[in-house]
């Protein structure tokens, strides 16, 4: 019976705690259940924890390891790897008694395995878990018939690999070897697509890149080539000179998914005959060394980057399409320090800074971008920078009631984790589906805020590797600090921030710091940070939001007055259907008749269920015009809840179609006057055309245009009653910033039960614009009005919308179909 076990595995300890087998997440607790519990036998499978000896002595029948390799050689970790690095044809797994040393105790069971040249270290690890069950049914007979064949390792055998042990050049392809060893470099390294890489990923520099290699081929061929030259270029890979047979290689991007290998060599200006790069004996000795140094701090900078976070600061534009322009400021010093030794000036603008990220952007978690320094020797710097992640997170938790001598501890101590862990593997994301599924982590630089700390003189090369003049940390905006001077500038990309919200950034930091230097005390969270110019903007000028509007009309009237303008421009498109704006206005007022003489009055509810449809912008306007305010009922919704609205509302009449009759149901229409729009015979068609006396009817701007009900996602519809005034005011706003310099139109794309329809329903009406009424549901191709030169003055989308929107632009390569896109 299994009496408890010790995982760090997710999936194994949810199959413990559904066995009743008592799950321990450390070394100490196991420790203390076998001090309380004694057990026969400790057996570790997979087990990447290290157990004290005292532990092992106390299984009173014995602890027995199980090793993916042939003890006494490749003991250590990552054994199948290193095995195929070697190109071992014959192999075993090896169960072994545990004792002080790592992989050092007697042998018990040894199976054999055989490596085949296409085996990868996925296929051989699960071919070795095989051997493994057996050997492990073979250990527990011989436990049971107190028969083990128990052998003490040859330690004059023994090859030992450390956990930190990385392939020569972190994996990159050397050309220079022979072919066989660029396919075993290959296949030691493929762990499957989903599963963790712990060793490094295959790959060949290119220029100033690093591609990631997904196979290699060797051919039976010998082209007598340079190693490394380019023979042949095809859609999915490229043939290649080794030092012996020609390879070819397929490569794979970020995301672990095949790439067009022609692509790539356009892409960094390669053709067939160019030659690939070779490493010197130095250069691949310095990477190599530099990789496993960095590689003891793995499991921390993969804990860090699993909790990515993305700044954006208020003035960032979104613009993410857009061309990158990249821009550097002067040379920039803050007076307020100026009494401050020079590292203090450094230290207090990056204190600062982050002080003012908190506060602007209403986090108190920040991740930044941050460059470290990396002692790596000229000749093998440049390709190092590649191997090497250039930017890092920096991590800092400010407490905004902190005053700046607490957060400058904190940011100290940040500091000291930073130097003390200096960087990862430039592949480390790469190699572990947890971090690669994260998609801003496939760049280089994913924070877009960053800071650089300047050693030297300044340059103005913007880079992306450690030896370049400046590094961008940020992919929007880095603060670059001197620590010679205090001097500092911003690297943005203009773009994303306007230079003229940089100067802003600038002098809120410096009147932040100015503050600090004044009173050092006071908490940061209180201290201002407008200058009273920008204070007295905010407050007083954007605060002065009084506009002239018609406030003595209602809305219809000023479609009315659009009609007299231009009776005969286009109001509305349905599909093959187009109406004048005087005709629209004529169908109107004639239904508009006949609801008054049926009884329409000012603030009456009049329900309209009906599809998209030329009927339906006349219904809207002939309630409006007879005083009525329409109540929208979507005949998509459940019959239910047109129930429900239509007994909270209590309208006397409701406009319908057959498709608005069929889902309110006969029950309902039982008691309420029905208007059918689309009756063969209308009942209003001799009516006059003339548009009916508001004043006559005692309509007025402070009557209700419309009463639409809520969703309901918090409780019962609620009813919202909104004026004309209310909605002419809002009208007029949208005229000024959509529709002043255009006549092009809208599209209608929501229901009616959708409160931001009349931005686009009656916007362009208003402003002798026309109105387009496309077909639902959302599938309509959003873009085709384009086609025919047309764009539009506003398409107004939900998240729905934008998403098809995506991915039609995706394939189109047109006109911009809008002016303006508004998400609601």
């Amino acid at each position: 019976m299994i009496r408890a076990v010790l995982c760090a595995d997710s999936r194994f300890s949810e199959w413990a705690t559904g066995a009743n087998i008592l799950c321990c997440s450390s070394v100490d607790e196991l420790s203390t259940f076998i001090d309380i519990e004694p057990v026969e036998y400790i057996f570790s499978v997979a087990n990447p924890f290290i157990l004290p000896v005292g532990m092992l002595r106390q299984a009173r029948q014995g602890a027995f390891n199980y090793h993916d390799g042939p003890l006494p050689q490749y003991a250590g970790t990552h054994a199948t790897s290193w095995a195929l690095l070697a190109g071992e044809s014959e192999y075993a797994i090896t169960w072994h008694c545990m004792d002080q040393g790592v992989d050092t105790g007697d042998v018990v069971v040894r199976r054999q395995v055989l490596i085949t040249p296409t085996d990868t270290a996925f296929t051989l690890n699960i071919r070795c878990y095989e051997a493994a069950i057996e050997g492990f049914r073979e250990l527990l007979i011989g436990l049971t018939d107190g028969a083990l064949d128990i052998r003490p390792q040859r330690m004059l055998d023994r090859s030992y690999f450390p956990r930190y042990r990385r392939p020569d050049v972190g994996g990159c392809l050397r050309w220079d070897r022979s072919a066989e060893d660029l396919s075993a470099m290959v296949r030691a390294l493929d762990f499957g697509a989903n599963y963790p890489n712990p060793l490094g990923m295959p790959k060949v520099i290119l220029v100033d890149d690093l591609v990631a290699v997904k196979r290699v081929k060797v051919l039976d061929r010998c082209s007598d080539e340079l190693p490394g030259s380019l023979l042949g270029i095809h859609r999915w890979n490229w043939r290649v000179a080794t030092a012996t047979q020609d390879v070819d290689v397929w490569f794979s991007g970020p995301d672990g998914q095949s790439i067009d290998a022609s692509a790539l060599a356009k892409h960094h200006g390669l053709d067939i005959g160019d030659r690939l790069h070779i490493f010197g004996v130095e250069q691949a000795s310095s990477i190599t060394s530099e990789l496993e140094m960095l590689a003891v701090q793995e499991s921390f900078w993969r804990q860090r980057l699993a909790g990515f976070r993305s700044l954006q600061l208020p003035f960032f534009l979104s613009s993410a399409l857009a061309m990158t322009k990249w821009q550097s400021s002067s040379e920039n010093a803050f007076s307020v320090l100026a009494e401050l030794a020079p590292i203090e000036r450094m230290v207090h603008i990056v204190v600062g800074w982050l002080i003012y990220l908190s506060r602007i952007s209403g986090e108190s978690e920040l991740q930044l971008g941050w460059s470290p320094t990396l002692n790596v020797s000229g000749v093998a710097s440049e390709a190092t920078g590649l191997h090497i992640a250039a930017v890092v997170p920096m991590k800092i938790v400010v407490d905004l009631d902190d005053a700046f001598a607490e957060v400058r501890r904190t940011v100290e101590t940040e500091f000291a984790l930073l130097r003390a862990h200096k960087s990862f593997a430039g592949d480390l994301v790469a190699r572990y589906p947890a971090l690669k599924n994260i998609e801003a982590l496939r760049s280089r630089c994913p924070w877009p805020i960053g800071i650089t700390i300047r050693e030297g003189a300044s340059s103005h090369e913007l880079g992306s590797a450690p030896n370049s003049g400046i590094l961008r940390s940020g992919n929007v905006l880095t603060l670059e600090v001197c620590s010679l001077d205090g001097s500092f500038r911003w690297h943005f990309d203009r773009s994303r921030l306007a230079p003229e919200n940089v100067e802003r950034i600038t002098q809120h930091l410096e009147k932040l710091l100015g503050a600090v230097m004044a009173e050092p005390r006071q908490p940061v969270g209180r201290i201002d940070i407008l200058p009273a110019a920008e204070r007295g903007y905010l407050l007083e000028e954007l605060n002065r939001t009084e506009a002239a509007y018609p406030s003595e009309r209602c809305i219809h009237e000023l479609f009315e007055a659009q009609v007299r303008r231009a009776p005969e421009a286009v109001a509305l498109v349905h599909e093959n259907e187009r109406l004048s704006y005087g005709e629209l206005n004529a169908r109107a007022n004639r239904l508009a008749h006949h609801l008054v003489a049926l009884g329409v009055r000012p603030d009456q509810p009049v329900g309209i269920c009906v599809e998209r449809s030329a009927a339906m912008v006349v219904g809207l306007l002939a309630i409006l015009k007879a005083g009525g305010a329409y109540v929208p009922l979507d005949a998509a919704y459940p019959g239910t809840r047109l129930r429900q609205i239509l007994g909270e509302a209590a309208p006397r009449l409701v406009l319908a179609d057959a498709a608005g009759r069929a889902a309110l149901g006969g029950e309902a229409l039982a008691g309420v006057g029905l208007v059918e729009l689309e009756a063969q015979s209308l009942a209003w068609a001799g009516q006059p055309s003339s548009d009916p006396d508001a004043r006559a009817l005692g309509l007025g701007p402070h009557h209700l245009a419309y009463v639409i009900y809520t969703s309901g996602s918090t409780g019962t519809p609620k009813g919202v009653m909104v004026e004309h005034r209310n909605l002419l005011n809002y009208l007029q706003w949208s005229h000024r910033s959509y529709y002043e310099e255009a006549l092009n139109g809208s599209p209608i794309l929501h229901s009616l039960s959708f409160d931001g329809i009349v931005t686009t329903l009656f916007g362009p009406l208003l402003a002798g614009a026309a109105l387009y009424l496309l077909k639902p549901p959302v599938e309509t191709d959003l873009l085709s009005p384009a086609n025919d030169g047309r764009v539009y003055d506003l398409i107004k989308l939900t998240p729905s919308h934008l998403s098809l929107l995506n991915r039609q632009l995706e394939c189109y390569e047109g006109p911009a179909p809008t002016k303006a896109l508004m998400a609601t």
